[in-house]
């Protein structure tokens, strides 16, 4: 082989090397800053389906908090008129209160209500 075909094969396949590193190189950087790039979105999507969770939970728990004062203040007042209650109903009021009350933190709107229905004799 002749020497200067000898020294331009070498040049040149050196720097085919280099090149094909490079490129290697810069295929697994765009792979990773991908990959990072991912992991952030889904992330920050998480994050917005979390607090899209937490807004319908809220929004849910005074749905709920509203049906059962409305429920509770009406049974009630429909008891107080008939004058005398059952001690099912009874029982059973005085569990919607108390869900209603400690375990969706109602105000105490209804305590008054409650007290009065409690009060009143049972049916034979």
């Amino acid at each position: 082989m002749e020497p200067w075909f000898a020294m331009l094969t070498c040049i040149l396949s050196s720097g085919v090397l280099v090149a094909v590193i490079e490129g290697i190189k810069e295929a697994f950087r765009f792979r990773r800053e991908r990959k990072a790039k991912k992991e952030d979105d889904d992330s920050q999507n998480a994050e917005e389906r979390l607090e899209t969770i937490e807004r319908k939970m809220d929004a849910q728990t005074e749905a709920l908090k509203f049906v059962l004062y409305d429920r509770i203040r009406y049974l009630g007042q429909a008891y107080i008129a008939e004058t005398e209650i059952d001690f099912d109903d009874r029982r059973i009021l005085n569990d919607m209160h108390r869900s209603y009350h400690n375990g969706l933190g109602g105000n105490g709107d209804l305590d008054v209500l409650m007290r009065e229905v409690n009060s009143l004799p049972l049916k034979k």
